[in-house]
């Protein structure tokens, strides 16, 4: 137990020596969307990108009854918390050619594969792996790791990511080793979680919302140092997101709202507001 404290200890301490960055507006990119026709069963092969050049993987698309079944496999994956700061996920995305990117839930990885069944009411979209703080954001990052092979013929896709927002230590996993066994950031994610809402001003702004999220975290945390059966924990550290990011929402509304009225608003950004003692409780 002692071990496993130390690591929790370094992750937190990891989490807050990072370098922070500048939030910019929402960065645009662009790509082609597969189109799934009723009654089609296909697999298109997805591409890596610089953050992840090792990494292949190929996303199976069939459409029936005006839903779109995807199953995706992801290979020679290496954790998503090897880009240090604020990432600990991997998240499955499908954007259609208009309107906002969905999230399909996140990918965990086992060894250095990943893989993950879901559904959209989507025919056509653009489908992306990105990597993230958590399970639950709601607008991609901009570590795309794997995307949907281009083709001329496509419609065109459009979508928007997040620069600036997050911090990291390196921006490519080029050159770093691949997990043994299953990759578990169940408390990295409710930590970081409530480490965004927290710089997004919610211990001000949303302060009965950062409450129950803190709190949250800190039941995480002792079941964890309890060595809690695994779901137990793991429930427990995905409630914590849930509040969190709940927390984080409201803070920034209010901040829009109070900015619009000439008062000042969180922002949003990436300072640093507060520090975590031993036994996890930000002071």
């Amino acid at each position: 137990m002692k071990t496993g404290w130390v690591l929790l200890l370094g992750v937190l301490v990891w989490h807050l020596s990072c370098e922070t960055g500048t939030a910019k507006p929402n960065a645009v990119r662009a790509g082609s969307a597969i189109v799934c026709a009723p009654g089609s069963n296909e697999r298109i092969s997805l591409r890596s990108t610089d953050r992840l050049p090792e990494a292949s993987g190929a996303v199976r698309v069939e459409c029936r009854g005006g839903t779109t079944e995807i199953e995706v496999q992801a290979d020679s994956m290496k954790p998503a918390s090897l880009f240090g700061g604020d990432y600990n996920t991997y998240v499955l995305w499908v954007v259609p050619p208009r309107g906002a990117a969905e999230n399909l839930g996140e990918i965990a990885l086992d060894g250095d594969r990943g893989t993950l069944r879901a559904s959209t009411a989507f025919s056509a979209f653009a489908v992306l792996i990105t990597a993230e703080p958590h399970y639950l954001v709601t607008t991609p990052s901009a570590f795309v790791v794997l995307k949907n092979k281009s083709e001329s013929d496509a419609p065109e896709v459009h979508y928007s990511v997040l620069e600036g927002v997050y911090n990291f230590e390196r921006s490519t996993l080029a050159h770093s080793k691949e997990a043994k066994g299953k990759v578990h950031t169940d408390v990295r994610q409710a930590f970081t979680a409530v480490r965004l809402a927290q710089r997004a001003g919610a211990p001000q702004l949303a302060a009965e919302e950062f409450v129950q999220a803190d709190q949250a975290l800190n039941e995480t945390i002792h079941l964890w140092r309890q060595h809690a059966d695994r779901n137990g924990f793991a429930a427990q550290a995905r409630k914590t997101v849930r509040l969190a990011v709940a927390a984080q929402r409201l803070a920034m509304d209010r901040g829009v709202q109070g900015t619009q009225i000439g008062q000042e608003g969180s922002g949003g950004g990436n300072d640093e507001t507060g520090r975590r003692d031993q036994r996890g409780r930000l002071y």
